[in-house]
């Protein structure tokens, strides 16, 4: 099996980096200045860099040309008992450990297209993507604080309001509570994790599920995800429900219970890198990044602490040789 365990591109930074009078963020993390880094158009970010593999690693990895590593900005994250961030995370198989500073359990993730590929997790499915997760809580986490989507380390090549417009159409397709900011210093959209993911189970320790075989079962988590019966309400339900956002006010993650989650996605499709949203908007995403690599996160937005975190590398994102593209991108939508 091919991997990226060497440290895989030079990194030009400042002597000291972060310089110490650099301007910090709410969380104390290094606050991203536009130009701070000199960067240019397809240079990729020094806080991904790191993962950064080179055109080589992506040719020769069973699943080409797409390469999956751990995201250098999370400052605690162990994979499969491996903490540095030039490895290649196996994707398309069984389960693999994941240990943050928030959780810790089994992560297993499928992409559609590419070598590897599973077909029983994607026939006749309307699906790119597959996440599953299992553990347990490390503290109490609020229930809309915790959240998945993408954050942005860079300008993409597309004005600000054309990227708004597009992660706020595509955020919505999960739920109406998306929180999208585009002229954050780090701009984001995410979604809270239980108005938007597809599946799931709240269990006492010792009885839950297996991982590929849960079902919806939020009970232990509030009485009023059950419906008269007594029994579990449906996903569809659930997410309605947990998309009004009083109803998650004051409501936690806690470590008493094992949380199992599944979640899935039809708009981006790693396999080309490219996002479709209603049928109306169909966008080159190794243009349109500028380098930035997609990411697979789920974050508790209240802390800044992770519950996991991903990069999605493409071989054209980085390696594309029609470098012209992206400025005509950006051109035609000015």
């Amino acid at each position: 099996m091919a991997t990226a365990d060497t440290v895989v591109a030079s990194v030009t930074m400042p002597d000291v980096y972060p310089p110490k009078d650099c301007p910090k963020d709410q969380h104390g993390r290094v606050a991203h200045i536009e130009g701070f880094f000199d960067l240019g158009p397809r240079e990729v970010h020094p806080w991904h860099k790191p993962a950064m593999p080179t055109q080589e690693q992506l040719q020769q990895s069973i699943n080409a040309p797409v390469i999956v590593s751990p995201n250098p900005m999370v400052k605690q994250q162990e994979i499969n008992g491996r903490t540095d961030a030039a490895h290649e995370i196996p994707i398309n198989g069984g389960p693999m450990t994941v240990d943050t500073s928030l959780f810790e359990g089994k992560l297993e993730v499928h992409l559609k297209g590419l070598p590897t590929s599973q077909k029983r997790v994607f026939e006749g499915k309307k699906r790119f993507f597959q996440i599953m997760c299992q553990g347990r809580f490390k503290r109490p986490v609020d229930a809309d604080g915790l959240c998945m989507g993408q954050e942005f380390v860079k300008a993409g090549n597309v004005p600000p309001w054309v990227g708004e417009m597009v992660l706020t159409a595509a955020a919505k397709v999960f739920s109406s509570s998306t929180q999208v900011d585009i002229y954050a210093k780090l701009p984001y959209f995410m979604n809270p994790v239980l108005a938007a993911c597809q599946l799931v189970n709240v269990s006492e320790p010792g009885k839950e599920p297996e991982l590929t075989e849960a079902t919806e079962d939020m009970r232990l988590f509030s009485p009023d995800l059950a419906d008269k019966k007594g029994d579990p309400l449906s996903s569809e339900r659930r997410r309605k429900w947990c998309d009004i956002p009083k109803n998650l006010a004051g409501k936690q993650f806690t470590p008493d219970y094992v949380y199992t989650f599944h979640i899935w996605q039809h708009l981006i499709d790693f396999s080309t890198y490219s996002l479709s949203v209603g049928g109306f908007v169909n966008l080159d995403l190794t243009h349109a990044l500028n380098c930035q690599p997609l990411q697979l996160t789920c974050k508790d937005t209240h802390s800044d602490e992770y519950m996991f975190s991903m990069l999605v590398w493409h071989e054209r994102l980085l390696y594309g040789s029609d470098t012209s593209a992206g400025a005509a991108l950006a051109e035609r939508l000015s």
